[in-house]
């Protein structure tokens, strides 16, 4: 089924969405999650349909719609900011996303031309796509079909594929959902944020600010990084991010 959304033959993506991508990056990758997002026009419309769109798709993939599935999407409106009319329109897409035949496909191309191939939020969707389909315990074939084509879309390869669904088994991105409470995943946040389980509560915050502070992007903008050095502080921050939340949220504390 093809699209069926108003002027959907998008012109050049240019300067003017900047401001959008990068407070949706700072809010996904958890560097500043309550962060305000500017609008985004017609390049967040392009973001929001991809996304929920996608989850849709992986969610229906097996025939049934779990609740697990429907928080999680839900935890993602919140990270990216979305309230109101902009909430409906990805529960909307999500939907539309859980119909066979939808063109899923049309979306992730037209997200490619708003975010770029390889890019920060081209990373995080896939990061999100990938914890998604996580969401039933494993990952099931078809839903690593889909997603291997989704990656070739946004311009990674095999082997990047497979490091991306990797990371999301041992650090997930996202925690609030009960399926990453388990003891893995908490013994892998404390040695990320360097700490012994038996720490104090008032501890933890300490770590976390004490390794932000050595990858938070308005540091690195300052320091003449390569790509590639760049490229790995922003994973190590999201990791320290994600490691908080999970100890945070097993505690019952405010991260």
């Amino acid at each position: 089924m093809a699209l069926n959304i108003p002027s959907l033959e998008l012109p050049t993506f240019g300067m003017g969405k900047r401001a959008y991508k990068a407070a949706l990056v700072k809010r996904l990758s958890g560097f500043s999650p309550e962060s305000e997002v500017p609008s985004g026009g017609r390049t967040e419309q392009v973001c929001v349909m991809a996304m929920f769109m996608s989850l849709g798709r992986l969610a229906k993939m097996d025939g049934r719609v779990t609740e697990v599935e429907i928080d999680y999407a839900s935890s993602i409106m919140k990270k990216m900011d979305l309230h109101d009319s902009g909430r409906k329109y990805a529960i909307d897409f999500f939907e539309h996303g859980k119909i066979p035949d939808s063109d899923v496909a049309q979306a992730i191309a037209l997200l490619l031309k708003a975010v770029g191939k390889r890019s920060a939020l081209a990373k995080l969707f896939m990061q999100i796509q990938c914890q998604a389909a996580l969401m039933k315990g494993s990952f099931r074939l078809k839903d690593k079909m889909y997603l291997r084509e989704v990656a070739e879309t946004l311009g990674y390869d095999k082997l990047e594929f497979q490091s991306i669904c990797g990371s999301c088994q041992t650090e997930p991105l996202y925690t609030g959902s009960r399926q990453f409470t388990g003891r893995t995943f908490l013994q892998n946040a404390y040695s990320i944020l360097q700490l012994e389980p038996g720490v104090a509560d008032g501890e933890i915050r300490k770590a976390y600010l004490r390794l932000m502070s050595r990858n938070h992007p308005d540091k690195l903008e300052k320091d003449n990084l390569s790509e590639d050095s760049r490229r790995a502080a922003q994973e190590r921050a999201m990791a320290i991010r994600s490691a908080y939340e999970t100890v945070c949220g097993f505690r019952k504390i405010r991260a």
